[in-house]
């Protein structure tokens, strides 16, 4: 795993839930199915770093998600094996030099989401999403994308190996601590928090390959119907485990993806009520089932029936909706269970406020489903699940009988 340290955590969008920190977690979860080739079924991908772990380690790669700005990232990163050729614009590294020496125009993003003037800024009306230079810039690089693709300079695949690049910028240059919520009052909040990103001009680099000698497929669509009808060896599930949903958290991204431009007044204020100015398309074609208490374990427990391999991974936390010991039960429906946990330092808006609770427990639920039906004893399992929130050991597997 470690020689494609650089392609696995390559341009990786700064993400809740981002699997990043917990790669030897999944990593040992996969190995310990005993499955060394076949198809890897990666249901919802989000930032693509698992999917191209299970790359990087031989899999025919399967990578789902619905909201639009993954599917650039994946088709990017698991679907080409190497750069597309741009051979109207003289190669990759000649297209991303042109973007990069674009004028910049003030347009879609400019002047909805960024102050007229970055040293004068008006708290009670305008959005400070990005500054105004770098707002620029993403309309100027984001209208060439868009034309190179609608007088054919480009391809779908090429549009896509130039998006992923752009997305993950207009994740890393945003003035926001990381979903587009809201955003810092003034560049960087109080803190003035990192303002070596936020500050920064927004410049785009070319993605990183990887050629697995596979042919992996990208795929946008609600995971439960995926499940249904891909059938694979190894199926791996990591649904969202809070009340945020990743439509309105990342709205901006789906719109730099889409570049089909909302109607959106310039500045909130007087009655209008839409500060942060999100896409509103996520409640009615992306609302997740997984992020409401009353329906994530019926949305879980239904798409783990209705999965077609030989073995299932599923991660989750000590933090999420669902209550361990009814995920526990849920996949011990499907076969023989194997646990492997990893304290983790939960996540915080802001370093400067103290939790009373630092640690949650990520874990990795692993059923073969060959074998007899799980573990009895889902209670004990859950106990010690929990607790490596309080030890300082990091990564334990526990078998379905309790014991390490």
């Amino acid at each position: 795993m470690l020689q494609h340290e650089v392609f696995l955590k390559d341009q990786l969008i700064p993400y809740i839930g981002n699997k990043r920190k917990l790669l030897p977690l999944i990593h040992a979860a996969i190995r310990s199915t005993g499955q060394a080739e076949g198809v890897f079924l990666d249901l919802f991908s989000g930032s693509s770093v698992v999917s191209r772990l299970a790359k990087a380690m031989g899999y025919a790669v399967t990578a789902n998600d619905w909201e639009p700005y993954t599917a650039c990232i994946n088709r990017t990163y698991i679907c080409n094996h190497q750069p597309p050729p741009f051979v109207m614009l003289g190669g990759l590294e000649s297209a991303i030099q042109r973007l990069n020496a674009l004028d910049a125009v003030e347009g879609y993003i400019a002047g909805r989401y960024c102050p007229a003037d970055d040293e004068n800024l008006d708290h009670d009306s305008e959005r400070l999403f990005y500054t105004q230079a770098n707002g620029r810039r993403i309309d100027a690089i984001r209208e060439q994308i868009a034309g190179w693709r609608s007088d054919g300079t480009i391809d779908e695949d090429e549009e896509a190996v130039l998006l992923a690049p752009l997305v993950f910028q207009a994740a890393y240059c945003s003035n926001t601590s990381g979903v587009f919520k809201g955003f810092h009052r003034g560049w960087g909040g109080a803190t003035g928090t990192a303002l070596y990103r936020i500050r920064s001009t927004l410049t785009l680099r070319p993605p990183r390959f990887l050629d697995n000698g596979r042919r992996n497929a990208c795929l946008q669509a609600d995971a439960n119907e995926v499940a249904e009808s891909t059938p694979c060896d190894i199926a791996y599930v990591d649904p969202p485990y809070n009340q945020h949903q990743y439509g309105s958290n990342y709205h901006m991204l789906n719109t730099v993806a889409l570049w089909d431009k909302p109607p959106l007044e310039a500045r909130f204020g007087n009655g209008s009520g839409d500060k942060a100015g999100i896409r509103k398309d996520w409640r009615t074609e992306r609302r997740s089932r997984y992020c409401y208490g009353e329906s994530a374990g019926v949305a879980l427990a239904e798409l783990v029936s209705r999965i077609r391999a030989r073995h299932i991974l599923v991660s989750y936390s000590t933090d999420g909706i669902i209550p361990v010991r009814h995920v526990l039960e849920i996949l011990s429906e499907r076969g023989k269970l194997d646990v492997f946990t990893h304290r983790y330092k939960r996540y915080r808006v802001s370093s400067q406020r103290p939790s009373a609770r630092p640690y949650t427990v990520e874990f990795v639920l692993a059923a073969d489903t060959t074998s007899a039906a799980g573990t009895r004893d889902a209670e004990a399992i859950e106990r010690r699940i929990v607790s490596q929130a309080e030890e300082s050991r990091q990564l334990v597997l526990i078998s379905t009988n309790g014991k390490e």
